[in-house]
């Protein structure tokens, strides 16, 4: 990606974070802006890196091009994180583990 497209895109997210800050209903300052991975590998960056002070994230479910700026203050939906926790514990409980070892040739 060239430095004048790279930068642009910083401008956007400086733009999506001041946005952010002055309208936010929590209260809250921007912490991290969610991206499609397609966008964070389009723009060479990496999940986690800091732009513009604020904390790259990857989310499956934002459409390519888009971004979301997010803040520590906004609620969480805990009953949602315990439900797929419960579930991945089920998964893993479930399945029986496969011994390997040397093959014998």
């Amino acid at each position: 990606m060239s430095i004048e497209a790279s930068g642009k895109n910083m401008e956007l997210i400086v733009k999506a974070r001041e946005q952010h800050d002055r309208s936010c209903p929590y209260g809250g300052k921007a912490t991290a802006v969610e991206m499609s991975y397609f966008d964070i590998e389009r723009l060479g960056w990496e999940e986690g890196d800091q732009i513009a002070g604020l904390t790259i994230v990857g989310d499956e479910k934002r459409q390519p091009y888009s971004i979301r700026v997010t803040c520590d203050a906004e609620p969480r939906p805990d009953k949602v994180e315990e439900e797929e926790s419960e579930e991945i514990l089920d998964a893993v409980a479930t399945r029986e583990l496969e011994t390997v070892g040397p093959s014998s040739n």
